[in-house]
């Protein structure tokens, strides 16, 4: 059966699904690709001619054919992808690190940290690790959207690979049962580091553990 990987969080940049041995690689180039959150498009790339000529056929029929202005704003966030990527993952390394030995942080989760259980296939099958960075805070639901509140700088949305930085309470939506409550998902940003680690560690502050942290 073949097989499509979604490459979203990725991009072209770190991980070629398609020499990994995929059928597809799908790309939400709303999200790293056009990188600005201004645009609402896809993409899905395949190797096989065959494959590649029927996605081509069905696009043509059903109408599913880019705007215009969708696709140029693409083409204006791709041709930045490199220095925002390198940006966001140097960013994103360091709070992850820092969230990783704050006292109101139970678990993070990113695969440049040497404790994450996938850090291993990520150094295998990746150029880089991205710039989502996942965390768990005692107390459940109630206390990571307390967290939430307390950002100023920190946006909460859904989306994700814009320049803003990004933070999401995934298991308040319904499907989404497998994910801790207290899990938060950090899409890092351009930001200066140290502005958004001011946010974190304030917004950390108020949680068990994080009493007298400023």
């Amino acid at each position: 059966m073949p097989v499509a990987v979604d490459n979203t969080f990725a991009t072209p940049l770190r991980q070629r699904p398609l020499g990994l041995g995929a059928a597809y690689a799908v790309h939400s180039a709303t999200k790293l690709l056009a990188g600005h959150s201004d645009a609402i498009l896809g993409a899905v790339v395949a190797a096989d001619v065959v494959l590649s000529a029927a996605m081509v056929e069905h696009r043509t029929t059903r109408g599913a054919v880019p705007g215009a202005m969708e696709a140029f704003l693409a083409l204006r966030g791709m041709r930045t992808l490199a220095v925002r990527l390198a940006r966001i993952e140097a960013t994103a390394g360091a709070l992850a690190q820092r969230l990783a030995a704050h006292p109101a942080v139970e678990r993070v989760r990113y695969p440049g940290l040497p404790t994450d259980p996938n850090h291993a296939v990520a150094q295998r099958t990746l150029g880089g690790s991205g710039g989502m960075v996942s965390f768990e805070v005692p107390g459940g639901g109630p206390a990571a959207d307390a967290v939430v509140a307390r950002f100023r700088l920190i946006v909460p949305a859904t989306s994700l690979g814009g320049i803003e930085t990004l933070v999401e309470r995934r298991a308040r939506w319904p499907g989404e049962d497998e994910v801790p409550p207290g899990l938060l998902r950090l899409s890092v940003g351009l930001e200066a580091v140290e502005d958004l680690w001011a946010d974190l560690d304030r917004a950390l502050a108020g949680s068990p553990g994080g009493e007298g942290k400023r």
